[in-house]
């Protein structure tokens, strides 16, 4: 303890007023936290953030607006001894330590306890680019104000009035621009402005400015980086590409161990960042100094760089984020890297019903990949799949089976065969071959197998053996469970439609609830359409009308948007959502959406053309019922005549009916005269005018 004349002495010696600020002169008011600094009863006041954020004027501001007296104590000895006098003095002062990251840890820890005793009215206010140590207590003990990064970064109004101090006028979107860029950082926001002064282009000059501008990379390295050590700054350059930087990140990208110990002594060392969460998990650099770092790190260290860029996707990949993942693989133009990692990413994404997501990585590969890599022409065939472009899906599964002859990739031959099995463009046979193929090349424990199985059972629905399509539907729904949605409630659709051929209303019900729940959102619209259907049919025959209307409607919507998805399943969709407009009472939208099937369904298809036909009986007896004028053509007749309007020759015609081309002429002929027309159009045209043809 010094005696009460050293302490005098001490004090004497401590500078009265606030230093000289050569930049005071047209600096906005910070009133709001001087309104905190007055009215606060705590004993120490804290301000710390890195240099450039005004905290020397925003106490010299404090003291113009405070009647207490206030000292400005040069170093720690002198700051122990003021406090000690304060202490016994009992007169209320306010004692102020400019830069206090200089004192050491023994010392601070021992200011921080005298201060606790000031008598009340008096604060120590200490001044830092760095947080000492131990502040845990005098938080709990309320004995602390903190104003830090946050608390003195400029406010809309603040940078307003420090920007037309300089002579700038910005309008306000451009204002909010530049605190984006600058994050409020006075000391940005001062330099930005001496740049617009000279700009004739506001906008494009906000835009430009960053990190690596000369003005503000000088400021950077002089006042941010200048205080490190020279390993401190390498590490921050080299990691700089990381948004935000973890200990495990850097550590993959750098080949260490120890990247959270440096990232502490960084955020204690003053370097302007923000904790990721209030675990200390990691760190977001201010954009201005990692723009700044990753400038200097493409000058001084090019090829060190590009490593860089490759482990750090590598690593993001590994991380399923495969959206960093490209783009740091495109960032050290690995194209081929690049299209792997989408790859590896696109067939959970789309069994999640993202689809999107898949072309928002594919656009920035495809403008400079290289034309024969197989993983991107397999990303772009899931793409194109589940977004509704089938031709485009095949000429991509054509290209991607091409070259994979060349260029083998791990899974490569599973997917053209699972991508083959859902386009199917030949009909249910080709499927199941192809989904054989792929469950014969997929491990057993791939998720895969859950597509597979799907397929299978889908095939063999539609091919008529509805005894093996039910337990590989239930294999495919448990596999896929809530891991990959878009599978579980396709299956989960299906089953629900095998159902209602049982007449197992109550199984049929679970199964169309299973599928609602799964599907997401984002699922491709034919597919959430299918399960809307379904679900109107099970809702119109337990009577719940209201919803059955509702799923009706808004599968109706979807199968209206016309895109290029696999033909039998839009013809799947509109055959179910026929079967719930007729029961809901609506037989002309029945009888359009059995005309528009009709004309999807695969020739060879024996179920989908039952469901079609057995659809126009509905229809018909629906009709029947309604008017009392039932048609007078017969069933065999009815079926020649919705197949009139299409472009079918009758000897095709004939081979889709599995009937002889003399058994379609005389049918037609019947239907000719039973309509008493003379030609096809004709009969077409009294067949709408009739009700017996649904609508384009």
């Amino acid at each position: 303890m010094l005696t009460d004349t050293a302490s005098a002495l001490v004090l004497l010696q401590g500078r009265a007023t606030a230093p000289t600020d050569p930049h005071r002169h047209g600096l906005v008011p910070r009133a709001r936290l001087v309104r905190q600094l007055v009215t606060s009863d705590a004993p120490i006041a804290l301000v710390v953030a890195p240099a450039g954020y005004g905290k020397t004027t925003l106490i010299s501001e404090w003291e113009t607006r405070d009647e207490r007296p206030f000292r400005w104590l040069p170093s720690a000895v002198e700051a122990t001894a003021a406090v000690e006098m304060g202490v016994r003095s009992g007169i209320p002062q306010v004692l102020v330590v400019d830069d206090a990251q200089d004192i050491r840890a023994e010392a601070m820890h021992r200011l921080l306890n005298l201060a606790c005793r000031l008598p009340p009215g008096s604060v120590l206010a200490l001044v830092t680019r760095t947080r000492p140590p131990g502040l845990g207590r005098l938080r709990a003990r309320r004995m602390l104000l903190e104003l830090d990064t946050a608390d003195l970064a400029l406010s809309r109004l603040e940078a307003a009035m420090l920007v037309d101090a300089v002579g700038v006028r910005l309008n306000r979107h451009q204002l909010e621009r530049l605190l984006d860029r600058t994050g409020g950082w006075p000391a940005m926001v001062y330099l930005a402005t001496t740049v617009l002064a000279d700009s004739d282009d506001l906008d494009a000059a906000i835009m430009a400015f960053s990190g690596a501008d000369r003005t503000a990379a000088e400021f950077l390295r002089d006042e941010i980086l200048g205080p490190l050590s020279l390993d401190e700054r390498t590490f921050l350059r080299r990691t700089a590409i990381l948004t935000p930087l973890t200990s495990s990140a850097c550590d993959a990208i750098l080949g260490t161990s120890d990247s959270g110990t440096m990232l502490l002594r960084l955020a204690r060392a003053g370097v302007p960042c923000e904790p990721l969460d209030r675990t200390d998990s990691g760190l977001r650099l201010n954009p201005l100094l990692a723009q700044m770092l990753r400038s200097e790190l493409a000058v001084t260290e090019p090829d060190h760089k590009r490593g860089l860029h490759r482990r750090a996707a590598r690593w993001y990949a590994r991380e399923r984020d495969p959206y960093t993942a490209i783009e740091h693989a495109m960032t050290c133009r690995d194209a081929r890297l690049a299209g792997r990692i989408a790859w590896a990413h696109a067939p959970q994404a789309a069994a999640a019903g993202r689809g999107t997501q898949i072309g928002e990585w594919l656009a920035p590969i495809r403008e400079c990949a290289p034309s024969g890599d197989a993983a991107l022409a397999l990303t772009a065939a899931v793409h194109h799949l589940v977004t509704g472009s089938c031709r485009a899906a095949c000429a991509s599964t054509d290209t991607a089976e091409r070259l994979l002859e060349d260029d083998p990739l791990a899974g490569g031959e599973a997917a053209v065969a699972l991508l083959r099995a859902c386009l199917d463009p030949a009909g249910p046979v080709d499927a199941l071959a192809d989904a054989s193929r792929a469950r014969e090349l997929l491990r057993h424990d791939s998720p895969w197998q859950a597509l597979a199985l799907l397929v299978l059972g889908i095939a063999h629905h539609l091919r008529g053996d509805r005894e093996s399509a039910g337990p590989l539907l239930d294999d495919a729904a448990g596999r896929a469970g809530a891991t990959l949605p878009v599978i579980a409630a396709a299956a989960h659709a299906q089953l629900a439609v095998l159902a209602v051929e049982d007449e197992d209303w109550d199984e049929a019900a679970h199964r169309a609830r299973e599928a609602r729940a799964a599907i997401p959102p984002t699922a491709p619209d034919v597919l959430r359409a299918f399960v809307s259907a379904i679900s109107a049919v099970v809702s119109a025959h337990r009577g719940e009308i209201a919803q059955a209307r509702h799923d009706a409607a808004d599968a109706d919507r979807l199968l209206a948007t016309r895109a290029d998805f696999p033909a039998w399943l839009v013809c799947e969709a509109h055959v179910w959502l026929a079967r719930a407009a007729i029961r809901l009472s609506d037989g002309p939208t029945g009888r359009r959406l059995l005309a528009r099937a009709a004309r999807l369904a695969p020739t060879d298809n024996v179920v989908l053309a039952d469901w079609i036909h057995d659809g126009w009986a509905r229809a018909d007896a629906f009709a029947e019922s309604a008017t009392g004028d039932g048609p007078t053509l017969t069933n065999a007749e009815l079926r020649i005549l919705r197949l009139l309007p299409s472009h079918m020759s009758f000897r095709e015609i004939g081979e889709r009916l599995h009937v002889s081309t003399n058994t379609v002429k005389t049918q037609a002929l019947a239907v000719y005269r039973k309509l008493d027309v003379s030609c096809r159009s004709d009969a077409v045209r009294r067949g709408h005018e009739a009700g017996l043809i649904g609508n384009a």
